[in-house]
């Protein structure tokens, strides 16, 4: 059956059935021969898996994301600790302020400044720790969602 459709000839054939006197360059139009909506079934059940794995995706970024960061903002106290290592005050404000500018609240987090060799001068260490409560965005996926990153940095008083 020819149809004229928009100012170009089309050829509906059946699937299965070979026209003997069309040229190869002839647009044909295949009609199929399957379920009508088979295409919303597949959607309806790859749809929860593309979900899932898209906000999975989301979740391990936000925690990279934050690892990072608490890294850095242990890392930021621990210099502010080695101009000043009994400012503790100073140290976990500064803490703060590095995790802050990216974004991170470390309000309901633990900050712990210490000196390892139990005294702070000169040619000794400083370390700052930090525990931070994450919780994941597919929270319902997992047993327990709330997870608890930490980060440490030492450095050196000059």
């Amino acid at each position: 059956m020819r149809t004229h459709v928009e100012g170009k000839h089309q050829l509906e054939v059946r699937v299965g059935e070979r026209p003997q006197s069309i040229p190869w360059w002839f647009p044909v139009k295949r009609i199929k021969s399957g379920a009508p909506a088979q295409e919303l079934v597949e959607l309806a059940i790859l749809f929860p898996l593309l979900m899932l794995i898209a906000f999975g995706v989301l979740d391990l970024g936000r925690l990279f994301h934050s690892s990072i960061t608490i890294t850095n903002a242990a890392r930021e106290g621990a210099r502010f600790g080695t101009f000043d290592p009994s400012d503790l005050g100073g140290i976990v404000a500064a803490t703060r302020a590095e995790a802050q500018s990216s974004g991170i609240d470390l309000s309901g987090s633990t900050i712990t400044v210490s000196c390892p060799d139990g005294a702070c001068g000169s040619g000794l260490p400083v370390r700052v720790t930090i525990q931070y409560p994450f919780q994941l965005v597919m929270g319902m996926v997992f047993l327990n969602p709330n997870l608890t990153l930490g980060g440490e940095a030492e450095m050196m008083m000059p």
